[in-house]
């Protein structure tokens, strides 16, 4: 079986265009008087896979539609969806992409007002979860701090991501938790900041230019090297996969990087204010 198939989540709504896809697969299949089964071994799914892909249960991506399309001989009418079928394939849900954060090769992220879960400590971490509304109970705030740490592990992954973060100032003075909380958190982003892999820079409070205005922003680029962006507000999260908008994105983040401190400057930028508490 091919390892770049769907994604596992059931679809019980299936877009037009994954309508229209399955329906392509359908005519031209009972075209070739082939069952699902047989064209499931010629392209490399199952059969049960073939007929989800035709009902639009389970959404096919740009390699699968190849696939189907070369064991149908149908002259590249299904492998030209393939960029559009890439873009179904990724929802605007939370879930999806913390798949695709786990799988990267590369992330770039601004952050404004906290910093990030994949730099957080586990104290930090708990002080916003401990004061996020609605209230959590304590089994509740317990899976999310497991879930968050093991999203950690991105950091330190082989083969290695390529990690960027600019965090504004405002975000690494607020005093959640406390000030001991605060300090730790500090001195975590110091050692995080001497992986080789890791960036961190700081946008200074004095920065005049208003680059980071439209809000906090992630690029993710996944192992096929397709880039995506993610924007988060008030707990609801929007992955975007049109390219114009991803570009758009793509530049914001070179201009609001341009206009951080250097890596050097801002972890002393993040020392001075640790010592401060």
């Amino acid at each position: 079986m091919t390892s770049s198939g769907p994604n596992d989540d059931e679809h019980t709504d299936p877009t037009p265009l994954l309508r229209g896809f399955g329906n392509q697969i359908r005519t031209l299949r009972e075209h070739r008087s082939l069952s699902r089964h047989e064209l499931g071994e010629r392209a490399g799914f199952s059969g049960s896979m073939i007929g989800a892909f035709e009902r639009g249960d389970r959404i096919a991506d740009s390699e699968a539609a190849k696939l189907i399309d070369v064991a149908l001989n149908a002259h590249g009418v299904l492998a030209v969806m393939g960029d559009e079928l890439d873009q179904e394939k990724y929802p605007r849900r939370f879930g999806r992409f913390f798949r695709l954060e786990a799988e990267a090769v590369s992330l770039c992220i601004y952050d404004t007002h906290i910093i990030n879960g994949l730099l957080q400590t586990e104290s930090y971490a708990l002080a916003l979860f401990n004061t996020r509304l609605p209230y959590r109970e304590a089994d509740e705030i317990d899976r999310l701090l497991t879930e968050r740490i093991a999203r950690q592990a991105l950091l330190t992954r082989t083969p290695p991501a390529v990690l960027s973060f600019v965090i504004e100032q405002a975000a690494l003075s607020h005093r959640y938790g406390g000030k001991e909380t605060t300090r730790e958190q500090l001195l975590h982003l110091l050692e995080l900041g001497k992986l080789p892999n890791v960036t961190i820079q700081v946008m200074p409070m004095d920065c005049e230019e208003p680059v980071g205005a439209a809000g906090p922003l992630t690029l993710v680029e996944t192992p096929k090297h397709r880039m995506f962006g993610y924007t988060e507000v008030q707990e609801r999260g929007d992955l975007i996969s049109d390219h114009d908008e991803v570009s758009t994105l793509t530049h914001r983040y070179g201009i609001i990087r341009g206009h951080a401190l250097r890596p050097a400057a801002s972890a002393r930028l993040i020392r001075d204010l640790a010592e401060e508490l």
